[in-house]
């Protein structure tokens, strides 16, 4: 397996390109996480978790995604973030934890969340409050992650459009029916469509992280100013 900023077969031109220009491989050390035998021991103790194909799963991010690290200008991050996925030890499960889990994520800031590899490939955030805390899915994969990534990055120099008299969540997110997805990019709390020239971005992460926090929120961008008019014309339609 090798790693991503070798060979970014599989993802779009769009990461190659972001991965080319923006990212970094910085040393990784796989060791700081349990030994091999001691985590297919641990994971043979839960319960519906296909032992090898989470060892496989987890050695292979280890080896694709180890060291990554760039300036993140989403919104579930803007910072520099760092791959560092270490499947969790024995200490690092709660009792009601019943998913093979891994770090995913290292930030260079505080924050009151934490950025996990499943055992099935999502990429689950959690607040690191509470136990009761739920643990969300946002992503399917690393690949979902950096697709979305990728597309935050090309926005940033795009327009940002709305309108004085903005359309809420709730129509935007029903009139983006008439747009074109981009499923790469899309994740379980996180949706991106295009058309025209412009993009919607509609992101609950925080929403679901956060319950009854109300941070659902949507975004849009224009490569130009026929896209912005174009983007214009659908926020008004989305309002009426």
């Amino acid at each position: 397996m090798r790693h991503v900023l070798d060979d970014p077969s599989g993802l779009s031109p769009r990461v190659s390109r972001f991965l080319r220009h923006a990212a970094e491989r910085t040393s990784f050390d796989v060791s700081n996480g349990p030994a091999t035998d001691e985590l297919r021991s641990l994971l043979s103790q839960m319960p519906g978790v296909d032992v090898q194909a989470t060892l496989t799963l987890f050695r292979r991010a280890a080896a694709r995604y180890g060291g990554l690290r760039y300036r993140s200008v989403a919104w579930s991050f803007e910072e520099t973030v760092t791959f560092v996925p270490i499947p969790w030890a024995a200490d690092d499960y709660g009792i009601e934890d019943q998913d093979a889990m891994a770090d995913l994520i290292a930030h260079d800031v505080a924050h009151p969340y934490a950025v996990w590899l499943r055992g099935d490939g999502a990429v689950v955030y959690c607040f690191t409050g509470p136990h009761s805390a739920p643990v969300v899915p946002v992503f399917p994969g690393i690949d979902a992650m950096l697709e979305a990534e990728a597309l935050y990055q090309e926005c940033a120099t795009w327009i940002p459009v709305s309108l004085d008299d903005a359309p809420g969540m709730a129509a935007v997110e029903a009139h983006a029916a008439h747009l074109t997805p981009i499923p790469e990019a899309c994740g379980y709390t996180e949706r991106w469509w295009e058309q025209d020239g412009f993009r919607l971005h509609i992101w609950k992460t925080f929403a679901t992280v956060f319950p009854g926090s109300g941070a659902a929120q949507w975004a849009m961008w224009a490569r130009n100013r026929s896209g912005e008019m174009a983007a214009r014309s659908f926020l008004t339609q989305a309002r009426t």
